[in-house]
């Protein structure tokens, strides 16, 4: 008698080979990452004011240290060295750094282990008394410029002057001088960008062209009271 010939697993050969769901890790062209990292004394930082620095030196200057065994006793700068692994067993997807999660498909809002870091950092040094219950949120983009666009799709409604109402269009507040880019993001949308006058200390609250001369006197007959402000300083 014959024996019967089990049915191939299919679904299991396909897993292992990265087909179905995620790509295979072994396919990926890096096994590990490794750099070099400046250490906080590698730079005498300069003064915040022209003028401050010792012996007239107003610029940063980077600092000579001993060189580490195995750099031929050459001068060197100050720096600690960095090893990221192509994989690591780490059930946290927040503690999980290797490259196996860094290459791989991800969720939309970005690498889990950077986005924490982020928070963390942002929660405990740069807003920490934000009045949110845990603290002020994080969003990941890729620079200003893609920060500053999807900030226009979460809050602006387009306008067109061919379709729409003068009285709909929405404004953006502006410091008198501004970076092109985000005039180029807005422009698209129909948003009509309101300069305010500023100094030393930025947008001026008060006084002719300041924050509060210019709401206090908004004509909507030329478009919605802007409810968006875009600041450098």
């Amino acid at each position: 008698m014959g024996s019967v010939k089990q049915p191939r697993p299919w679904n299991v050969e396909l897993t292992r080979l990265g087909v179905v769901g995620l790509p295979n890790v072994q396919f990926f062209p890096y096994d590990t990452l490794e750099a070099r990292i400046a250490k906080p004394d590698r730079w005498k930082p300069s003064p915040e004011r022209p003028g401050d620095g010792e012996d007239g030196e107003d610029e940063a200057v980077m600092v000579e240290q001993e060189a580490p065994a195995g750099l031929s006793g050459e001068p060197t700068y100050a720096f600690s060295h960095l090893t990221v692994p192509k994989e690591i067993a780490e059930p946290e997807p927040e503690k999980k750094i290797d490259l196996a999660s860094a290459l791989q498909y991800g969720q939309a809002d970005g690498y889990p282990p950077l986005l924490s870091w982020v928070r963390q950092f942002t929660r405990k040094h740069l807003h920490p008394d934000v009045p949110y219950r845990g603290g002020p949120e994080v969003t990941l983009t890729v620079g200003s410029t893609d920060g500053f666009a999807k900030t226009l799709e979460l809050f602006v409604n387009p306008w067109s002057p061919e379709v729409d109402d003068v009285r709909d269009r929405p404004g953006l507040l502006v410091e008198k001088f501004v970076y092109a880019l985000a005039l180029t993001q807005a422009m698209p949308k129909g948003v009509q960008t309101v300069p305010v006058e500023a100094d030393d200390g930025g947008m001026k609250a008060y006084g002719i062209g300041g924050l509060q001369d210019l709401l206090a006197n908004w004509d909507e007959k030329k478009g919605r009271r802007p409810h968006l402000l875009y600041t450098v300083t």
